[in-house]
C-alpha cells in the first residue's frame, strides 16, 4: 500500500511538471509568431506593433501581470481579442503548444 502511495505522488508531481510547458519550445514559437508585433523581448514594440492601436501587450510589464490571468492570457491565445490586432490561433496551436508559449511568456514578466 505505501508503493501505491509513493507512486501516486510521483505520478502527480510527474503530470504537474509535464503540464507547466516548455519555456524554451515557447520561445521559439514566440520568436516565429508572436514577435512580429510584441517585439523579441516581449515590450509590444515588435515592427508591426509600433503601428497598432491599441499597441499590443507589454509582457514586460508588471502592471499587465497584475491586470491579467494565466487563463485570460490562454483565452486571448486562443480566441483573439475584440478591438485589437491580436487574431486567434486556437485553430493553429495546440494545447501543448500554448502551454509552452505560457511557460516563455512568463519568463518576460519582471520580477
Amino acid at each position: 500500500m505505501r508503493r501505491g502511495l509513493i507512486l501516486a505522488g510521483c505520478l502527480f508531481v510527474w503530470v504537474g511538471v509535464a503540464a507547466a510547458g516548455s519555456a524554451q519550445k515557447g520561445k521559439d514559437l514566440y520568436m516565429k509568431r508572436c514577435s512580429f508585433c510584441h517585439g523579441q523581448t516581449g515590450k509590444g514594440d515588435g515592427p508591426a506593433g509600433v503601428a497598432l492601436q491599441p499597441a499590443p501587450a507589454n509582457f514586460a510589464s508588471a502592471s499587465f501581470w497584475k491586470a491579467n490571468t494565466e487563463q485570460q492570457m490562454v483565452d486571448t491565445i486562443k480566441n483573439g481579442k475584440a478591438g485589437t490586432a491580436m487574431v486567434a490561433f486556437g485553430t493553429s496551436l495546440s494545447s501543448a503548444d500554448i502551454d509552452d508559449l505560457m511557460a516563455f511568456l512568463k519568463t518576460l514578466a519582471p520580477e
